[in-house]
């Protein structure tokens, strides 16, 4: 096999592992057919595509980024451009409400209120589907024997990341907004040497493993 063969089946085992987790996410979510899937930080809306497929709903996404609401509009997918600590959106307008990968860019005051702002635009009962990479996962421990050999600090591979959270931390810093139902894990067993092993795209529910995983998942409920 080839090194670019092996680096994409890693990919497409990373794509299988985050499909598979959006499954288990939507597991207990009852469909919304004509309701509204809000994607908030959306990028070009490629996940949250699926939730509004498998739900039945509209989808709108929103960004800050032109860019990426120019992907999403490309995708076919509807999209706005505002600041998600003030969501253009009206409120209890979402039956569904996703908010992937983006808490780990504010500090705790603002992650405070952007949840106060997924929560604003969510229905009573709505349901709101969050990840962000967990704070003392496995891969976090790679971080951390880099950052004795050469002083790099682990940031979750992304530079703009501003803080992370653990899986309970993560849990309290929601429950305080949302009713927290479910918290999975995904991305277990970092990569060895740069490859994806069987272990690697585990979607765990168990509190122990997905405690270890390096992205966490939590379905909640406005109340």
């Amino acid at each position: 096999m080839t090194t670019r063969e092996s680096a994409g089946n890693s990919y497409e085992r990373w794509l299988d592992g985050r499909t598979r987790l959006v499954s288990a996410a939507l597991a207990t979510i009852p469909a919304r057919p004509g309701g509204l899937t809000l994607d908030v930080a959306a990028g070009d809306g490629g996940y949250s595509a699926m939730v509004a497929a498998t739900l039945g709903t509209r989808l709108v996404t929103h960004d800050m980024s032109a860019s990426e609401c120019h992907a999403a509009q490309a995708a076919g997918r509807a999209a706005v451009r505002g600041d998600a600590l003030r969501l253009p959106f009206a409120g209890a307008c979402a039956d569904v409400t996703v908010a992937f990968e983006i808490l780990e860019h504010f500090d705790a005051w603002n992650a405070n209120a952007l949840l106060r702002e997924v929560a604003r635009v969510t229905k009573p009962g709505g349901a709101v589907l969050l990840s962000t990479p967990n704070r003392y996962s496995l891969e976090s421990w790679k971080g951390l024997a880099r950052y004795v050999r050469d002083g790099t600090v682990w940031n979750a591979r992304d530079a703009t990341h501003v803080r992370l959270l653990s899986r309970r931390a993560l849990l309290k810093t929601v429950g305080a907004v949302l009713e927290v139902e479910r918290c999975f894990g995904y991305y277990l067993v970092p990569e060895l040497r740069g490859h994806a092993t069987g272990w690697t795209h585990v979607v765990a529910e168990n509190p122990i493993a997905a405690g270890l995983c390096h992205k966490l998942l939590v379905v909640a409920r406005r109340p």
